[in-house]
């Protein structure tokens, strides 16, 4: 449970808190029929589910975005890594960047035929 980012994980659970809200108010506006709320007895059982459905979101946003600040620091080892070791072949020869004068396109060609 360390290492977790709480602040942008209940922000980004708020948010979608929200439009699950608003999609379930427009719902109930659209088709009162289905998706009322009319009764206000309802009410307090779409608060539990509100809240219900934002500690879900938060700690599952929580421990994805730990997953992926650990793969970042682990790309970035790597890439690191690469960085430090020393090229052998820097300069290169007179062909560097240009097309392999080994191949022959008609050969290529032919093959695909």
């Amino acid at each position: 449970m360390r290492n977790l980012n709480w602040r942008s994980a209940f922000r980004r659970a708020s948010v979608f808190t929200l439009i699950w809200l608003g999609i379930v108010y427009i719902t109930s506006v659209l088709w009162p029929q289905s998706f009322g709320i009319a009764i206000p007895e309802e009410l307090p059982f779409l608060a539990i589910n509100a809240v219900f459905f934002f500690v879900i979101f938060a700690l599952f946003s929580a421990f994805t975005e730990r997953r992926r600040e650990s793969h970042r620091q682990q790309q970035k080892q790597k890439n690191d890594t690469r960085k430090d070791k020393p090229e052998e072949d820097d300069e290169g020869g007179p062909l560097k960047g240009q097309l392999n004068p080994n191949t022959s396109r008609k050969k290529a060609s032919r093959k695909r035929r």
